[in-house]
């Protein structure tokens, strides 16, 4: 639980499960500000949360964006990464500028707004990345996205070492039912995403709610720090 009156960040918070985060810190009384690449986008969704809720424009390989993301805060008690640009990239019909884009997004851009935010943070602040289970078992087409969730790993390591008081830990989501990118597959996808949940003990997917609960976890238990929270329902046991 995320205590109320605490100020929580959410970049790529404007939909999928940012946006379950962000609300559900709002459910709890928390102060939330939720960013998108679009500023007039972000406030709408922001009003959606009631008046507790901020919307803001970041764009995480826009250096200065996330400078000014920052600078007029008071204090950031949490910070989560959810942003992801989804690069469906294969080594046989390789894109290299797209591959470089998103991961570029996904590593440095995280690291930045951690160096941005650094100077705002509370003593007992906390952040949270997002990395996904493709980095283990690879999903057709994420060659890119692989590359970047695996990096995230390192990058928590790293900064939980480097930035003490701040906790920094990650969340792994295996597939989440519910979302844009399970519903919205295409059939070869679908296919593989029926057979993954046919591989888990439980023959079931985490859910949304299942996310942003963990989110809530690791957030605020203080004996949490520096570890990989796998979300997937024992997929990775299969």
């Amino acid at each position: 639980m995320v205590r109320a009156g605490r100020h929580v960040v959410v970049i790529g918070g404007t939909k999928g499960l940012g946006f379950e985060v962000a609300k559900a810190c709002v459910r709890q009384g928390a102060r939330v500000t939720i960013t998108g690449r679009d500023e007039a986008y972000a406030k709408a969704r922001a009003s959606e949360l009631g008046e507790l809720a901020t919307g803001a424009e970041c764009e995480l390989t826009d250096w200065d964006s996330l400078e000014r993301l920052f600078e007029n805060m008071d204090v950031v008690d949490h910070l989560v990464l959810t942003a992801l640009d989804r690069d469906f990239n294969t080594i046989k019909d390789f894109r290299p500028d797209d591959c470089a884009r998103t991961s570029l997004m996904k590593t440095v851009g995280y690291a930045t707004a951690v160096h941005k935010a650094l100077p705002k943070f509370s003593d007992d602040a906390s952040v949270v990345m997002f990395s996904g289970l493709s980095m283990w078992r690879p999903v057709p087409g994420s060659t890119t996205i692989s590359m970047a969730n695996a990096g995230i790993i390192g990058l928590v390591n790293s900064l939980a070492v480097e930035i003490p008081p701040v906790r920094v830990n990650a969340i792994t989501p295996g597939v989440v039912t519910g979302t844009a990118a399970v519903d919205g597959a295409d059939q070869v996808r679908s296919d593989w995403f029926e057979a993954m949940r046919q591989r888990t003990p439980a023959k079931r997917l985490p859910t949304a709610e299942d996310i942003t609960a963990s989110v809530m976890l690791l957030l605020d238990c203080p004996g949490i720090n520096g570890a990989n929270l796998v979300v997937d329902a024992g997929m990775h046991l299969a």
